[in-house]
C-alpha cells in the first residue's frame, strides 16, 4: 500500500476540520443547527422508515409532499442502518458526502488538486451549509456530478448516455423539486446542436444520431416527473406539498429588491447581508475581503504569463455550469416574483456560487509554479478563515463592543 502523501495528509486533515465544524456547532446551538425546513425533513424520514420524527418540531403521521423523498428517505436508512437518531445522522450524512466527495476528485484530479476544490468547503457560508439538516449539499454533491457528465461527453448522446443522465436527473430532481431544470438545461444545449451542428458532423446528420437519445431521455424525465406530482397530488392535499403560490402585503418593488441583492450578495464571502439584519460584521467583513482580494489578485496578475492553459473538459464543463447557472437563476427569480419564499438566499443560491467556486480552485490547482501556487495559498487560507465570520450569529456584535452603531 502506497504511502500517503502530504497532500493526502492535507485532504484527510480538511475533512477531520469540516467534520469538526458540523459536529461541534451542531452541539453548540440551541436547535442543533436545524430550521423549519429540517423538520419536515425529520419528521417525513421518520415516517418513511418507522421511526420517531416527530419530536423535532414537526408532526408527520403519513406521505409528505413538502419536500421530495430523496433526502428523508437517506437520513432514514442511514438511521435504521446505524442506530442512530434521526438528527445525528443528517449530520452524519453530510459528513460521510464530504468524504465521499473528496475521495471522488481525489481519484479524477489527483490528491494535490483535490486539496484545493475540497478547500472550498471551508468557507464559512459552505460550512453553515453543510451543518443544517438540509438538502442542499447532497443535491450540490449530484449536481457537480452531473456536470462533470456533461462536460466529458466526446461524442453525441446513446441511448446508454440516455439512460444513465436519466438516473442523475432523477436524483437531482428527488433531492430538490427545482432540480428537474437540468432537463431544461439539456435541451437548449440540444437545439444548439440540433442547428450548428457537432464534433465535425453536418446538423442534419447530428439530428438524426441523436434525436432518438435525447426523446427518450426528455419524455422519461418529465413523465417521472409528472407522476411524482400526481403521487403528492392523490395522496396529499397538493401535487406540490401545499400552497406555495398566494398573495402577499410584499410589493413587486420588494420582490425586486430581493432579487437585486442576491447576485452582489454571493460575491461577500466573508459576511452575507440580510435585510433587517445588523450590518457592522456586513461592512468589517467587506473590508477584509477587498484587502485580500487586492493581495490574491496581485499575485494572479504578476503570473498571469505562466498561468495553465484551460483543458477542453474543464471548457466543456464551465460552459455547462454557465448555462445550468443562467437556467436555474432565470426560475429562481421568476418564482421568487410569484411565491414568497425566502430569499432567494445563500442557500438557494449555492447551485450557482460553489460549482464556480470549485471551477476557479481547480484552475488555479493547476498552476505548475509552486512558489506562486504556495503564496495563492496562503492568501486563500487567511480568506478561508476570515469566511468563519459568516457563523456568527446575527446580532450587532460590534455594537456591542463599541465599535459599530
Amino acid at each position: 500500500m502506497p504511502k500517503p502523501t502530504k497532500d493526502d495528509l492535507l485532504l484527510l486533515a480538511i475533512w477531520l476540520l469540516v467534520a469538526g465544524l458540523i459536529g461541534g456547532l451542531s452541539y453548540v446551538n440551541p436547535n442543533q443547527f436545524t430550521s423549519p425546513d429540517s423538520t419536515y425533513y425529520l419528521a417525513f424520514a421518520g415516517w418513511l422508515v418507522g421511526l420517531d420524527g416527530n419530536r423535532y418540531g414537526h408532526v408527520s403521521t403519513g406521505w409528505d409532499g413538502t419536500f421530495p423523498l430523496g433526502y428523508p428517505l437517506l437520513i432514514g436508512l442511514l438511521a435504521k442502518a446505524t442506530g442512530l437518531s434521526l438528527l445525528v445522522a443528517s449530520k452524519v450524512l453530510n459528513v460521510g458526502l464530504v468524504a465521499v466527495f473528496l475521495l471522488i476528485w481525489r481519484r479524477r484530479l489527483g490528491a494535490r488538486r483535490a486539496v484545493w476544490v475540497g478547500s472550498v468547503l471551508l468557507l464559512g457560508g459552505f460550512v453553515r451549509i453543510l451543518t443544517y439538516t438540509w438538502s442542499e449539499w447532497t443535491f450540490l454533491v449530484l449536481l457537480l456530478e452531473w456536470a462533470w457528465f456533461m462536460g466529458h461527453q466526446t461524442a453525441l448522446p446513446t441511448y446508454a448516455t440516455a439512460a444513465r443522465l436519466l438516473l442523475v436527473t432523477m436524483g437531482l430532481f428527488l433531492l430538490r423539486y427545482v432540480g428537474g431544470y437540468v432537463v431544461i438545461v439539456y435541451g437548449l444545449q440540444a437545439l444548439w446542436t440540433y442547428t450548428r451542428g457537432a464534433y465535425g458532423q453536418a446538423s442534419r446528420d447530428v439530428f438524426r444520431q441523436r434525436i432518438g437519445p435525447d426523446v427518450l431521455y426528455v419524455a422519461f424525465s418529465v413523465g417521472l416527473m409528472l407522476g411524482y406530482f400526481y403521487l403528492n397530488a392523490r395522496i396529499t392535499p397538493s401535487a406540490y406539498g401545499g400552497e406555495r403560490f398566494y398573495e402577499t402585503a410584499e410589493t413587486i418593488w420588494d420582490k425586486l429588491l430581493l432579487i437585486a441583492i442576491a447576485l452582489p450578495n454571493e460575491l461577500l464571502l466573508l459576511r452575507d447581508y440580510v435585510i433587517g439584519e445588523p450590518t457592522s460584521l456586513v461592512w468589517l467583513g467587506l473590508v477584509i475581503q477587498l484587502g485580500l482580494g487586492s493581495w490574491g489578485w496581485r499575485i494572479v496578475w504578476e503570473k498571469r504569463a505562466t498561468l495553465p492553459d484551460e483543458l477542453p473538459a474543464e471548457k466543456a464543463m464551465l460552459n455547462w455550469l454557465l448555462l445550468s447557472a443562467g437556467v436555474y437563476l432565470t426560475i429562481l427569480f421568476t418564482m421568487r416574483l410569484f411565491s414568497p419564499f425566502n430569499g432567494p438566499n445563500a442557500r438557494l443560491m449555492a447551485p450557482v456560487t460553489l460549482p464556480f467556486l470549485w471551477l476557479l480552485a481547480q484552475y488555479f490547482s493547476r498552476w505548475t509554479n509552486v512558489i506562486s501556487r504556495r503564496q495563492l495559498g496562503f492568501w486563500w487560507t487567511i480568506l478561508l478563515l476570515c469566511s468563519w465570520l459568516q457563523l456568527l450569529p446575527q446580532a450587532d456584535l460590534l455594537g456591542k463592543l463599541g465599535l459599530g452603531k
